[in-house]
């Protein structure tokens, strides 16, 4: 039996990188996917507590703005606060679990840099020129643990 489809394996242009190895250069992308859907994430949870916050106070304040139908209105947004909570608690966890997803993958590249980056036997300059090049070109530090 022959393969009916292969995977397209994802191109990856790693001569834009300064790195030593187009595994390097993997670890590196993947992180930067992961930590690109992090920030995502925490600006879509910074989103969702806005809308909750507006809306538990449009409900609570309602009722003495508008005396005659305020109660009712206030009933009514219930509802989309109930929904917006559920969809906010949903996206905290998913924040949670990439927070967790980009702290193992900067750990593993930090690890990476420290240890086995590039093959030069004396002393160079590889880490600190990738490090310098991230924080150009991607805004994200590399020189610590926090980020």
């Amino acid at each position: 039996m022959g393969i009916l489809c292969q995977p397209i394996l994802k191109t990856i242009r790693y001569q834009d990188l300064p790195v030593p190895s187009v595994r390097m250069a993997q670890l590196f992308y993947e992180f930067l996917d992961r930590y690109n859907e992090w920030k995502i994430a925490i600006l879509q949870e910074t989103a969702g507590m806005f809308i909750l916050i507006f809306l538990g106070l449009s409900s609570l304040f309602f009722p003495w703005i508008l005396p005659g139908r305020g109660l009712i209105m206030s009933i009514v947004l219930l509802v989309p606060f109930y929904f917006a909570t559920r969809h906010y608690l949903e996206v905290t966890k998913r924040v949670s679990h990439l927070y967790v997803n980009v702290h193992v993958l900067h750990h593993h590249l930090m690890g990476k840099l420290e240890v086995g980056f590039c093959n030069h036997l004396e002393s160079c300059h590889c880490v600190e020129n990738f490090q310098r090049y991230v924080e150009e070109k991607y805004g994200i530090s590399l020189y610590n643990d926090s980020f």
